[in-house]
């Protein structure tokens, strides 16, 4: 097999990947209702809660007792809570140190 069309195939695997990654459906909480860990309340799961949940949490605040949990913490704090990278690109950046090398390979292999 040539080695274009083995980079080539090798690219379209990693976005397939991606892409099913990316759209693959969410876990969800065992139970679409928990007992706030502060006022003892029965709430809904929503996707704050849910996404503790997925990160291995498992006492949950109602929102209004997370309002007033945020309001005690500094601003800075606010802002980027530790743990909440959300989107934080590891694949991108997984693609990216997979691509270097190919594409320097790729066009060294043009100029010789």
């Amino acid at each position: 097999m040539e080695p274009e069309r083995l980079v080539g195939a090798a690219i379209a695997a990693i976005v397939v990947l991606g892409l099913i990654v990316k759209f693959l459906p969410k876990r969800k909480p065992p139970s679409a209702v928990f007992q706030c860990g502060r006022c003892g309340t029965a709430a809904r799961h929503d996707e704050r809660t849910a996404q503790a949940w997925r990160s291995g949490k498992r006492k949950f605040f109602c929102r209004a007792c997370h309002a007033k949990w945020l309001q005690t913490r500094p601003p800075r704090e606010r802002e980027s809570p530790a743990g909440s990278a959300g989107r934080s690109g590891c694949l991108g950046v997984l693609a990216w140190f997979a691509l270097l090398p190919m594409g320097g390979a790729l066009l060294w292999a043009s100029v010789v």
